[in-house]
């Protein structure tokens, strides 16, 4: 596996996650059905993403894995701050 598409792939979830969490936060929080609105925009970054790693890694079972774990993690973490941030409101 080379390190620099897997910093590539990591980079590439952050900076998705953190521009779907701004969108929620400016133009969806607050909103009706803002959760919803949310499912369906995270979906859209997930799909993008992952056609964006498959392209870019080697097409073996370690990097296969590897790209699991980093939606495991990225997908719960996300989840995490918009139910706080929901269950707040």
């Amino acid at each position: 596996m080379n390190i620099w598409n897997s910093f590539i792939i990591v980079i590439l979830i952050v900076v998705l996650n953190c521009v779907v969490y701004i969108l929620f936060k400016r133009y969806l929080y607050g909103k009706p059905d803002a959760g919803m609105k949310f499912l369906v925009v995270n979906l859209s970054k997930d799909i993008v993403w992952l056609i964006i790693s498959l392209l870019i890694i080697d097409k073996t079972k370690a990097d296969f894995l590897f790209i699991v774990i980093c939606f495991i993690i990225a997908s719960f973490l996300i989840y995490l701050s918009i139910i706080k941030l929901i269950n707040k409101s």
